[in-house]
């Protein structure tokens, strides 16, 4: 019973990854976009925007933070296994056991950090002063969810029953 709520949580958490992994893409493609746009504008037509320098900030922020949580799924930070490659297999293990909980700790505290900052930008009504001033935590509410759920994938590296003998580095978590 609870393994197969457990199992759905975590098919869950997956799609809600494949979707932010979607919308970083289209975040790059905004990035993309507003450049090009802001370059043809002002030199070409003599006419620069005021809209492309934040559209481009912005999606930046979002961008690598709902793509963060797809980077932890597929192990894909970089990561330097020297040392550990000269481990014995079953020492090799229990060194990514205690990285993936540091990676753990790590993105727990930073995704609680960012939750407090998020509840108070929205109890004070702190706005972001550019040309077109908005909510702050429409920015920064995408910071606490990049944490958080890359906190959620080093919680399910931590079975160590899953942890590859000759390390740990590849493939996706399932």
């Amino acid at each position: 019973m609870v393994a197969a709520l457990l199992k759905g949580l975590a098919r869950a958490h997956d799609g809600l990854t494949y979707v932010s992994f979607q919308f970083a893409k289209l975040c790059l493609a905004i990035i993309v976009f507003a450049y090009c746009y802001e370059v043809a504008a002002r030199y070409l037509f003599n006419a620069p925007t005021w809209w492309a320098d934040e559209a481009v900030s912005y999606s930046l922020c979002i961008g690598i933070f709902t793509m963060m949580p797809h980077v932890t799924r597929e192990k894909g930070h970089v990561a330097v296994t020297l040392l550990v490659d000269l481990l014995s297999p079953a020492r090799a293990r229990l060194v990514y056991w205690f990285i993936y909980l540091l990676g753990f700790l790590a993105c727990a505290a930073a995704a609680w950090i960012s939750l407090d900052e998020n509840i108070r930008q929205v109890v004070k009504e702190i706005q972001l002063m550019k040309v077109e001033p908005l909510p702050k935590y429409w920015i920064s509410t995408w910071i606490t969810y990049g944490f958080a759920s890359s906190a959620l994938y080093y919680l399910r590296l931590l079975d160590y029953r899953k942890i590859e003998a000759g390390g740990g580095a590849e493939g996706r978590i399932s």
